[in-house]
C-alpha cells in the first residue's frame, strides 16, 4: 500500500513541476520555476522527515518528484557564462532548500 501511495504521490509531483517550471520559463530568464520547486518540496520534507503514515509516504513521492537536481544542475551547465547568475542560482537552491527544510523539520517538533 505505502508503495502505492508513493507512487501516486510521484505521478502527481512530477507534471507539478513540469508545470510550474514551464509557467516561469515563458516569464523569466532566471530559472524561478526551479527554484520554487526545490524550495518547497525541501520545505515539505523537512515537515514530514520523521513520519511514518500513509499520508508521509504520498507526500515523500510527491516530493521526490517535485524536487529536482537533474534541471537544477542543467541550469547550471547553461548559465556557466554568467557567473552571477551562475552563483545566485547555485547558492539560492542550496541556501534557500536547506533554510526551507530547517524550518520545515523546526515547525513539526
Amino acid at each position: 500500500m505505502r508503495l502505492t501511495l508513493f507512487l501516486l504521490g510521484a505521478g502527481i509531483g512530477a507534471p507539478t513541476r513540469y508545470l510550474i517550471d514551464r509557467f516561469f520559463r515563458i516569464a523569466y530568464q532566471f530559472p524561478y520555476g526551479v527554484l520554487i520547486v526545490n524550495v518547497l518540496g525541501s520545505f515539505i520534507l523537512g515537515l514530514i522527515a520523521t513520519g511514518e503514515s500513509n499520508l508521509e509516504f504520498l507526500l515523500f513521492g510527491f516530493c521526490g518528484a517535485l524536487t529536482t537536481w537533474s534541471a537544477f544542475a542543467l541550469d547550471l551547465f547553461d548559465e556557466r557564462g554568467n557567473p552571477k547568475l551562475f552563483a545566485v542560482n547555485l547558492f539560492g537552491n542550496y541556501l534557500l532548500g536547506v533554510g526551507a527544510a530547517l524550518i520545515g523539520l523546526w515547525i513539526s517538533r
